[in-house]
């Protein structure tokens, strides 16, 4: 468990950082942040659920396209991933601001998440 800053919002129209308790669980292999520190948030939940695909579900691209898989990439290991977001906001300026962000901050946070499992795999660390 570890403590993060983290800035959320697209600038300039509305952008708060706050700070979040992350839990990890190898084992059921989850990552959860939650707000502790929030000027805006009266609370702010993410979560990442990691789930192995089997080698035989790789061959064939689901309805979503989360699984493409090539003859090169053979002996690629697939996941798939659960991601969910909850937050309350009482504020109506910060509820329409949000309103008309939420997907792109959304994508960005898909982003983000991507460019950390690429890291971590090309540094061979897991965890």
């Amino acid at each position: 468990m570890y403590d993060a800053s983290l800035t959320v919002g697209l600038p300039p129209m509305f952008s708060e950082e706050y700070v979040s308790r992350v839990t990890i669980n190898k084992d059921d292999m989850t990552v959860e942040a939650r707000s502790i520190r929030s000027s805006a948030f009266e609370s702010l939940k993410s979560s990442w659920k990691l789930r192995p695909v089997l080698e035989e579900d790789t061959n064939c691209i689901d309805s979503a396209d989360r699984f493409v898989k090539s003859n090169e990439m053979s002996d690629s290991k697939w996941s798939d991933v659960e991601f969910s977001v909850e937050m309350s906001v009482s504020d109506p300026i910060i509820v329409a601001a949000l309103d008309k962000v939420m997907e792109e901050v959304a994508g960005r946070q898909i982003s983000a998440f991507e460019k950390r499992c690429e890291d971590v795999l090309t540094s061979e660390k897991i965890w």
